[in-house]
């Protein structure tokens, strides 16, 4: 079973959301795609990033990326902080 993300928490930490793919990458980690959405941590070529996946609205493109890439150790403590609300 995927995790939910939780709800925004006030304080939290913006993301900066692109378009541009960073190519193949390998999924580690997921949240659940039964909301609108959804958020992927992927592994591409060493580094990581966060996908997120929404439903097709007004002024958010489909798939986006995180503008920034991390190792795998700050990439987990990101991927925990978008999970409980610290982020997003």
């Amino acid at each position: 079973m995927s995790p939910h993300p939780a709800v925004p928490r006030s304080g939290r930490t913006a993301l900066r959301w692109i378009e541009q793919s960073p190519g193949p990458g390998r999924v580690v980690a997921y949240t659940c795609s039964c909301r609108m959405t959804a958020y992927e941590l992927v592994a591409c070529a060493g580094v990581y990033r966060i996908r997120r996946r929404t439903l097709s609205r007004r002024g958010v493109p489909p798939v986006s990326w995180t503008g920034k890439r991390w190792r795998r150790e700050e990439a987990y403590e990101w991927w925990h902080r978008l999970l409980t609300g610290q982020a997003r």
